[in-house]
């Protein structure tokens, strides 16, 4: 994934295969998800 930063506009590379992560760059990302994962509950769908 090629994208820029949303906040400051920095390009950001990620390169992934088979769910493992080969390149990150720059190496300071962090990222924030506000799905809750894991949570289990009636009509949540199976992840």
């Amino acid at each position: 994934m090629d994208a820029p930063c949303l906040d400051c506009g920095e390009p950001m590379v990620i390169v992934m295969r088979d769910e493992e992560v080969l390149t990150v760059e720059p190496k300071s990302i962090v990222g924030y998800s506000i799905t809750p994962i894991g949570v289990q509950g009636p009509g949540r769908a199976y992840r």
